[in-house]
């Protein structure tokens, strides 16, 4: 609870209360602000010193006037000397029991007072604010009352504060977008702290010069965003000219200023992801239209130069032909990757299956890559199980991983294991290079667009190989996986597929 302030920044005096009626409650921005429980109130007006007095002067006088009273009435009796010790004893005794029972009222409403300071102190402490205490008067315990009414206010009008700082912290999401945040957290700050007016700049705090505070005129306060030790701008505002504003006032006020700094800078922050996020869309799609028009004006001049120097070839036995037909099927194959990938990300890539006996087609695919210095062998176990597959597509996931395993398996021997798994009705195709294997550092990025290994030879190709290949294995229904190290074994890759079962004769 707060008290309006005089020019000087010192408490002014709380309102004098009506003739006959109790001080009025100390009430400025409401900690007990339309409450419904009456507050207790002692003394009618008559200070506690006062009573105080009265009470010690009425506990000697009460007493000696009974006494006295008791000898009078004794001189009246027949025999006052025969009778008079007796009579002392009796009186003494009244006397006394009287006196107990004066002091014993006069204590009673003494520590009343007292009593409810201690029971609205336990209230504060266990968070009940709701009933002010109000002591006539105008001495130390009347200004101790006032002083625990002022403090259990200002600690209820903190607690709203904080409420509402806390729900305005919990509302702010970076999605809303710095201005939306901006205009609700001012709007938020004027409500929570009471203010005239709230606004939130951003700029440098020390180029927004401090408003003088003048005497009657609305209080300027301000406080600033901080986000860790970088400064954001400024929450400026102006309290009512009767507003108490103490240093927790402004503490709660700085919380507020970091918790709303935070918030813009995850704003700002959220806003220059979505901007980059959305050019590195635009840059990703173009990027995806230049590789098809590439593609697509490389197939021509390709197919043009294979054609033609095939037909030289039939005509004169020149080893220069064959390496020219050659590297066009090579550099054929890389376009048609580029072309699988676009078509891949454009979800266009539509397999035709039909039913292929995987060795024959692993034989053509190892001829077409022309490599007679490397051997070569496969063990087909398919024991007359045929795959389900595009044909078109399988032979280019053959042709790739055969070329990757001349490539990084340094032309050592290259050996092809078909095998049927009966219980899912799959064929599996295992491509062994017996090369130096994959590095643990690359399997993560395997089959990743344009990631190519560490080898020697990684800077050949285009990095598609793997990943175009099981995307196509996927499209079939299919899969492919990089086998965990074997030894003496190289890289080993197998490509699963659905598989059909032979004919029962």
């Amino acid at each position: 609870m707060t008290v309006p302030r005089q020019s000087g920044g010192e408490p002014a005096a709380p309102a004098a209360p009506e003739a006959g009626g109790p001080p009025a409650a100390i009430d400025e921005v409401g900690p007990f602000h339309d409450r419904t429980i009456p507050a207790p109130t002692f003394g009618a007006g008559i200070g506690f010193r006062t009573r105080l007095t009265f009470a010690l002067i009425a506990a000697a006088v009460i007493p000696l006037a009974v006494f006295g009273l008791l000898l009078v009435l004794a001189e009246r009796l027949p025999d006052p000397v025969a009778t008079l010790p007796r009579l002392l004893l009796l009186f003494v005794a009244l006397v006394a029991l009287i006196a107990v029972l004066v002091a014993y009222l006069l204590a009673a409403d003494l520590t009343a007072p007292l009593r409810a300071i201690a029971a609205a102190v336990d209230r504060v402490s266990a968070g009940d604010l709701s009933t002010p205490i109000n002591v006539g008067g105008d001495d130390e315990l009347s200004r101790l009352a006032e002083s625990h009414n002022r403090l259990a206010g200002a600690l209820e009008r903190r607690n709203r504060e904080l409420v509402r700082i806390l729900a305005a912290i919990e509302h702010a999401s970076p999605r809303d977008g710095v201005e939306f945040l901006v205009g609700r957290a001012s709007e938020d700050a004027r409500v929570a702290f009471g203010m005239i007016d709230a606004v939130i700049l951003l700029t440098d705090p020390g180029m927004i010069a401090e408003e003088e505070s003048v005497p009657g005129e609305p209080r300027p306060i301000r406080a600033e965003l901080r986000a860790g030790e970088e400064r954001l701008g400024l929450i400026i505002g102006h309290l009512p000219a009767t507003r108490a504003w103490e240093p927790a006032d402004q503490n709660l006020l700085e919380l507020f200023g970091a918790e709303i700094g935070v918030a813009i800078r995850n704003a700002q922050l959220f806003q220059r992801v979505g901007a980059q996020n959305a050019q590195l869309l635009e840059l990703d799609a173009a990027k995806d239209d230049f590789l098809r028009g590439v593609s697509h004006n490389l197939q021509t001049p390709l197919t043009s130069i294979r054609a033609f120097a095939e037909q030289l070839g039939e005509e004169r036995d020149d080893r220069r032909l064959s390496i020219i037909t050659e590297q066009a099927e090579r550099l054929s194959r890389m376009v048609r990757q580029l072309l699988t990938v676009t078509r891949l990300e454009s979800g266009a890539l539509r397999p035709q299956a039909e039913v292929i006996g995987l060795a024959p087609r692993v034989r053509r695919a190892w001829e077409a890559l022309a490599t007679s210095d490397v051997p070569f062998s496969i063990d087909d176990k398919s024991g007359g199980w045929l795959a389900v597959a595009d044909a078109d597509q399988l032979d280019q996931v053959l042709w790739a991983l055969l070329d990757n395993a001349v490539k990084y398996g340094q032309r050592k021997p290259i050996s092809v294991e078909i095998a049927v798994d009966e219980p899912r009705n799959r064929l599996n195709l295992t491509i062994i290079d017996h090369g130096p294997g994959i590095s643990e550092q690359d399997r993560p990025r395997l089959f990743e667009r344009f990631a190519r290994g560490s080898g020697a030879n990684a800077e050949d190709g285009s990095g598609l190989g793997l990943y175009v290949s099981r995307e196509l294995c996927r499209a079939m229904n299919g899969d492919l996986i990089v086998e965990p190290h074997r030894p003496a074994a190289g890289a080993v890759f197998t490509v699963a597929l659905p598989g059909e079962a032979p004919l029962e004769s």
